[in-house]
């Protein structure tokens, strides 16, 4: 088995991915424009064994000591698999791990993707079910999911059509500008964290760098954008990204429109998924409630917690939060950390 630890512009990248099904979030200009708003470097795990191939998008990350540590971009970008027979996953995961090893890693955090992963190998890390996000099944007829919607949410969109809202998607990109300006203003009033207040350069990347794997769906008004919403399009797999909605119109509801506008235009292109993923954090809140009324489909979101170099992450940890330090410190890292808690990982980023 080999195991290599390669840069964004690497060709065995891409040439895998068109060797195998994927999704966006394993394109490399999306993990370089992840890598732009995390401050780190993108890079791909590659492990190799009797033609089987694993490959693994993570972006490297200053820890402030001299080392690194990794994580998934944003969203859903678990490993690719192709061939290796039986228990080849547990066994790359942990070649690949041994490769960051000795480049100097001290965690390695991952996020599964609900489609086209299972559930992690037991024996690497420690695997955390973060909890379920929502799928439409394109395959079954139009009517079947429009009987799917929930109840209101058909009401809302009726009722939105017959304000006269009406939805498109923006081939020319000329709203953009008002897409980042209602998802700036969606993200003030719900509070988000600073993770979820995206710039400019990551927009951009966006755009420019995924091309025609990106499109933006808007609905309109007397010429007032009242809702817009960013979708990518990979491998049959159309992602709900990011959207917002001017305040002015939140009684009409524009975001289900939005939504059931997308469903319909995903379908006819011959998608197979409609992916909208879960509720912040994975948890089941409104925000996944709002998803779950466009389908009852769900599936299991898993992440792996890897700690690779211990004595330096209960450093870090230490360092970051003076109650680690001291006696009963490395037992309190083992419960919350090692032992599958799903707290924040690694615990020496945590927000303060």
């Amino acid at each position: 088995m080999t195991a290599r630890l390669l840069s964004a512009g690497s060709e065995a990248w891409p040439a895998l991915l068109r060797a195998i099904r994927h999704d966006v979030y394993h394109l490399p200009r999306y993990v370089e424009t992840c890598a732009l708003h995390d401050v780190g470097e993108p890079l791909v795990v590659l492990v190799e064994r009797n033609g089987g191939q694993l490959l693994l998008p993570i972006i490297a990350r200053d820890t402030g000591d001299g080392g690194r540590d990794a994580a998934s971009p944003y969203g859903y970008p678990g490993p690719l698999l192709s061939g290796g027979g039986a228990d080849f996953e547990r066994d790359a995961l942990a070649e690949g791990v041994d490769v960051l090893r000795e480049a100097g890693f001290v965690s390695l955090f991952l996020r599964y993707h609900p489609l086209l992963n299972g559930a992690p190998p037991t024996g690497v890390g420690t695997a955390v079910r973060q909890g379920e996000t929502v799928v439409v099944d394109l395959s079954l007829p139009e009517q079947t999911l429009w009987q799917q919607t929930r109840a209101n949410h058909r009401r809302n969109i009726n009722r939105a059509r017959r304000l006269g809202y009406t939805a498109r998607m923006d081939p020319d990109w000329a709203c953009y500008p008002a897409f980042k300006r209602l998802y700036a203003i969606t993200m003030d009033r719900i509070s988000a964290s600073p993770f979820y207040r995206f710039d400019d350069r990551y927009f951009e990347g966006l755009r420019i760098g995924l091309g025609d794997a990106i499109h933006l769906a808007v609905v309109e008004k007397g010429g007032d954008v009242a809702a817009a919403g960013l979708y990518t399009e990979t491998g049959g797999i159309v992602e709900y990204h990011l959207s917002g909605y001017a305040g002015e119109h939140a009684d009409a509801q524009p975001t289900k429109l939005l939504m059931d506008f997308v469903r319909r235009w995903a379908k006819a292109r011959g998608n197979d998924y409609l992916h909208l993923g879960g509720g912040v954090g994975a948890r089941r809140d409104s925000l996944f409630a709002f998803k779950q009324g466009f389908s009852p489909l769900v599936r299991s979101y898993w992440t792996v917690r890897i700690v690779i170099d211990e004595p330096r992450y209960r450093a870090l940890v230490a360092a970051h939060d003076a109650a680690h330090a001291g006696p009963g410190a490395a037992h309190d890292i083992e419960d919350r950390e090692l032992s599958g808690d799903d707290g924040y990982f690694p615990l020496y980023r945590a927000p303060a």
